[in-house]
């Protein structure tokens, strides 16, 4: 069941490699029959090969400013007629058509014209229609065409030309099909996405992603894993190993949580969680504090800034083990500093790539869509219920503990200091647990420390923790059905209480 080539369809919008397929259309005498920019780049090696504009063959022109070049029967009963049905074969006859048994086609690359962003019809005239119709109608003849859509593809097919002569199998017009359907499925995301005015969630009849590539192993080393992409990239690595499925879990919550604050911050994460967050006037200071939050646990973590990462931070940096640092821009002096050490991961992180405004997560059975988690309770909207109100101070601490306590898994508990975290309890099945957790992990205490809660208190228990602790204030969510004993407490211990409202759970 091998297919031999003879004739073969040409029109490519990327025509990086060309050359390469030349020298096979050479060697094997093919019959090439091209679309017009592709006919006049292969029209430079005319003596080379056998070449036919595809105008020529269906003796009709290119029409209505290209948007008419390939959508003729004698291209599609080509492609799409079978060998073994008779009745096929002599309507090819009848109609002067012939078979074509390679279809090398991709795309108007509609991504990137919507990046440009310059006006609305720039896009609608990139939306490719013969390019995916002939595309698909290989695909779907798999049974006796060849279908590459991507230069990517060619090198592993002039491998087994060359190798088998020409003939290809089964598996092979099967693997590139499947290969072609992903892209043309893909295409039409990116073009949907784009009409809806970016997918959300009210809206998704279709989420454009695109493989990047195969992970050595997903959260441990005998799950196989890939990395996909929903939009466009915003880590650049420029220095290290590749990137693990765990770390670029890591980096989407160190990344996300940095740039919550304007002032320069540093933020350290360890297992999706952080377990160091400083805001201060000097970034050597923020990394310093940031990481001796919790020094056992930032070993090996990584590290996210929100400014540029000059050369002192980048000194400090290297005395320490860790995984990762990530930043907007990098000190030129410091960046090298940083390359000597050769495991440390470098990515330079682009705030301004357009990003989604939906997570997505799976379950075995689900496909599970939310918006994203952008809410920041304000000063203007908070709500002290207790007779003791915060210090100015104190108020700017909890919001900053509230902030963070977005991004820690629940059930979590932030207490802070000076616009620093000095405890976390990170993922505990009962809020007492995580306030136990985050105050064992203090170890400077502080007398004007603040505490932080993503849910509410359904019991008094964790203020008279608080009190027991130099815990001057907590902000919390509320809504528990015990409030008023909580609040009672609070008064009773003299401690300010927040309530805002707003709930954090992250699972």
């Amino acid at each position: 069941n091998m297919v031999v080539v003879k004739n073969a369809i040409v029109s490519v919008s990327d025509k990086s490699h060309l050359s390469e397929l030349v020298r096979y259309f050479e060697y094997f005498k093919i019959n090439v029959y091209a679309t017009g920019g592709t006919y006049k780049e292969l029209n430079k090696y005319e003596n080379k090969i056998n070449l036919v504009n595809l105008s020529d063959y269906t003796k009709f022109p290119e029409i209505m400013d290209g948007r008419i070049k390939t959508l003729h029967p004698s291209i599609y009963s080509g492609i799409l007629a079978r060998k073994n049905k008779k009745q096929h074969m002599q309507e090819l006859t009848k109609f002067g058509f012939q078979l074509f048994d390679l279809v090398v086609v991709n795309l108007y690359p509609f991504e990137d014209f919507i990046r440009e962003k310059k006006n609305s019809i720039k896009p609608i005239e990139n939306i490719d229609i013969g390019g995916p119709c002939m595309i698909r109608s290989a695909a779907k003849n798999f049974e006796r065409v060849i279908v590459l859509s991507s230069p990517k593809q060619y090198e592993d097919f002039l491998k087994i030309s060359f190798d088998k002569s020409n003939k290809f199998d089964l598996n092979y017009r099967k693997k590139v099909a499947i290969e072609a359907f992903k892209l043309t499925s893909n295409y039409d995301g990116i073009i949907t996405s784009w009409l809806e005015n970016n997918v959300n969630i009210k809206s998704i009849s279709s989420i454009p992603i695109k493989k990047i590539s195969d992970l050595k192993y997903g959260e441990n080393p005998h799950q196989k894993a890939a990395l996909y992409s929903l939009g466009r990239n915003p880590y650049e690595r420029l220095n290290g190993k590749d990137l693990s499925y765990n770390n670029i879990l890591d980096l989407n919550v160190a990344s996300n949580l940095v740039y919550e604050f304007k002032e320069t911050a540093c933020v350290v994460v360890k297992h999706s969680n952080p377990c160091g967050v400083a805001i201060r006037g000097s970034q050597i200071n923020a990394f310093k504090i940031a990481r001796n939050t919790d020094s056992v646990s930032s070993f090996g973590g990584i590290v996210a800034f929100n400014k540029k990462l000059d050369l002192e931070t980048c000194r400090s940096i290297t005395k320490y083990f860790l995984e990762a640092v990530i930043a907007p821009d990098f000190d030129k002096e410091g960046l090298k500093f940083l390359k000597k050490k050769k495991n440390l991961i470098i990515i330079k992180y682009k705030k301004k790539v357009s990003e989604l405004d939906f997570d997505v997560r799976t379950t075995r059975n689900f496909f599970l869509v939310q918006e994203f988690n952008k809410i920041n309770i304000k000063k203007q909207n908070i709500h002290c219920i207790t007779q003791k109100k915060p210090s100015p101070k104190s108020l700017k601490d909890l919001l900053f503990a509230f902030t963070v306590v977005k991004y820690v898994s629940s059930n979590a508990i932030v207490i802070a200091s000076n616009f620093s975290t000095i405890g976390i309890g990170v993922g505990e099945t009962s809020r007492i647990e995580a306030a136990r957790q985050a105050i064992s992990k203090i170890s400077q205490p502080s007398k004007s420390s603040v505490l932080a809660s993503d849910g509410f208190f359904p019991f008094p228990d964790i203020v008279s923790l608080c009190k027991k602790n130099n815990i001057v204030s907590i902000i919390q969510p509320g809504g528990s059905k015990n409030d008023k004993t909580v609040i009672s407490k609070a008064n009773e211990d003299g401690i300010s209480m927040i309530i805002t409202g707003l709930r954090h759970f992250k699972h």
